[in-house]
């Protein structure tokens, strides 16, 4: 099942987008949890874990849908382990650069993560209440 809308899947690359996720993740090793999120975007867009394109260093070529959804998930990916090391918050500043996001994205996307964070916790929260 895609989760893209169609206009936006002919804009996604899902190779670059996998393997940015990946190089991300290795920034200070690959935990089981990132594992199990790699496996499960490499499975959902049919893209080979073992045959990721390199990255390349200017990503400003890769379409906007593309690099929004990668920076939107490689920071969720940092905090998958609970928390984000100095390597991955240097790599996620790295990588803004090189997406060429602006300032106001990388926020809107970082507060899009939190309220998605807490909408989440609501519903642990009402799935947690016997009634």
């Amino acid at each position: 099942m895609n989760l893209l809308s169609p206009d936006l899947q002919d804009q996604f690359s899902p190779e670059h987008y996998v393997a940015i996720l990946a190089d991300i993740a290795d920034s200070d090793g690959i935990d089981p949890e990132e594992q199990a999120i790699l496996e499960r975007y490499a499975s959902q867009f049919d893209v080979d874990l073992d045959a990721l394109p390199n990255v390349p260093t200017d990503l400003s070529e890769v379409s906007w849908s593309t690099r929004v959804l990668i920076y939107r998930d490689a920071f969720m990916l940092a905090l998958a382990d609970g928390t984000s090391s100095s390597m991955e918050k240097e790599r996620l500043a790295e990588l803004a650069v090189r997406l060429r996001l602006p300032d106001s994205t990388i926020e809107a996307i970082r507060g899009w993560v939190q309220d998605y964070g807490a909408l989440l916790e609501r519903l642990h929260d009402l799935l947690e209440v016997e009634r």
